[in-house]
């Protein structure tokens, strides 16, 4: 996580602020002030770049707050950025503040009257926490057909059983393959019947609504047969064939601001008890595909050798850029070449996978995002199990079944790889 933090305040809240930044310095913060040098409309890129940039925000929150023009641009730049926010409170709130529609206010910091040093002590407390919490993974291609799903749940297996990762999936995509791919129909009708799906997650009202005491409590074990001392945790959010709503165009704004602030709870619950959560998102640029690039801190593009992949590369870029609004890194993707060596499709074939990692290796943007691991071309990477149950569900993924060493080999260094990148990030 990077070291800075973001201080968002207005400036009738000076002192507070001062006390807060003093604080978060002795604890090795370096801090980035809200403003006039960057409040100006001319420089509301440099603004978002600079919270894009930061490892937490701290908003001060207060009467000035709420009448702020330029705080819930801040916060909305968080947001898109996957930044997380700790609200201090300084001031009372009016129960239709937009702080509060905004924000979840039930984790706020008190520092409205006395006990300065206590509400100090749990701002450095939560930053702590922030910094040993899980990493979040986007498996994201605006282009299909590139095997996202089957790699997300082998590559990330491998990180499990390999290097004893605790794993969190997030099956975002309304095709739910990826819960296809892990869990038996019985079982996916059961998980449906007990509203405990990413769709009742994402709901805030209604017979469909999941309470939110629940959502650390639906994920569905994928280790569960092991016996004896405690594994890590390896564990899905089941998806949901109704997410199809939240791609078109007939969710009310609420319904959508509301599935925002929960989906971020869920993916805050899932980032204290995981090494890395990872998320599957559809291939396409809707609302679903907005949540996972806001929450993710970084994204992991797979391609497979073939004509029109930088292209899917570069609308990839536009979208996530047009999300978090600022200019991005190449550090915050990692591109992994998927299915070389496919000796069943032609005699190119070798030539296709140079051409696409060279093609990749001399674009401007991707370049260095490019990693020098790849994934073997391997049947078992292209088929889903059987429906038959299987009482582990690790056991139907390429990395327990697929013959070949090198495969698995090279699962397990791809994702210490990608795992390695977006630590640095």
């Amino acid at each position: 996580m990077a070291t800075e933090a973001y201080l968002a305040f207005e400036r009738a809240d000076d002192e507070a602020a001062h006390q807060v930044a003093a604080e978060l310095e002795r604890n090795g913060w370096a801090v980035a002030r809200s403003g006039p040098e960057l409040r100006q409309s001319e420089k509301l890129g440099a603004l978002v770049q600079t919270i894009g940039n930061a490892g937490v925000v701290v908003l001060l929150a207060s009467a000035a707050a709420e009448q702020s023009a330029w705080l819930p641009r801040e916060v909305a730049a968080a947001l898109n950025n996957g930044r997380p926010i700790i609200i201090v409170q300084t001031g009372d709130l009016a129960p239709d503040s937009w702080i509060a529609a905004t924000l979840d206010m039930s984790q706020a910091i008190d520092l409205r009257r006395g006990a300065v040093s206590e509400a100090l002590a749990r701002l450095i407390d939560a930053t702590r926490r922030l910094r040993g919490q899980g990493l979040v993974l986007a498996m994201l291609n605006i282009k299909g057909g590139v095997g996202k799903t089957v790699l997300a749940a082998n590559l990330f297996a491998a990180a499990h059983l390999a290097d004893k990762r605790a794993i969190s999936f997030v099956d975002l995509d309304p095709q739910h393959n990826l819960t296809q791919y892990f869990l038996s129909p019985s079982e996916r009708h059961r998980i449906r019947d007990r509203n405990h799906s990413i769709y009742g997650v994402l709901n805030a009202r209604g017979e469909q609504s999941l309470p939110l005491a629940d959502f650390g409590a639906i994920a569905v074990p994928l280790n569960r047969a092991k016996r004896g001392a405690k594994a890590p945790n390896f564990e899905l959010i089941a998806g949901d064939e109704r997410l199809f709503e939240y791609t078109l165009d007939t969710r009310a704004e609420r319904d959508k601001a509301e599935a925002f602030t929960r989906f971020r709870a869920l993916i805050a619950s899932l980032r204290a008890r995981s090494d890395a959560v990872i998320i599957d998102s559809n291939p396409c640029a809707t609302f679903l595909t907005r949540l996972a690039i806001t929450t993710a801190d970084h994204i992991v593009a797979p391609v497979r050798p073939e004509k029109y992949s930088l292209t899917g590369l570069n609308m990839l870029e536009h979208v996530v850029r047009e999300v978090r609004g600022r200019p991005l890194r190449p550090s915050e993707f990692s591109v992994l070449l998927n299915g070389v060596n496919d000796r069943t499709r032609s005699a190119e074939t070798n030539e296709a996978d140079v051409r696409t990692r060279s093609e990749i290796a001399a674009a401007p943007f991707f370049a260095s995002a490019l990693l020098p691991e790849e994934i073997p071309y391997a049947a078992a990477l292209k088929s889903a199990p059987s429906d038959r149950f299987a009482a582990n569900p690790i056991n139907v993924t390429a990395m327990m079944r697929v013959g070949g060493r090198q495969a698995k080999e090279a699962l397990a260094q791809a994702a210490a790889a990608i795992l390695r990148r977006a630590r640095a990030t």
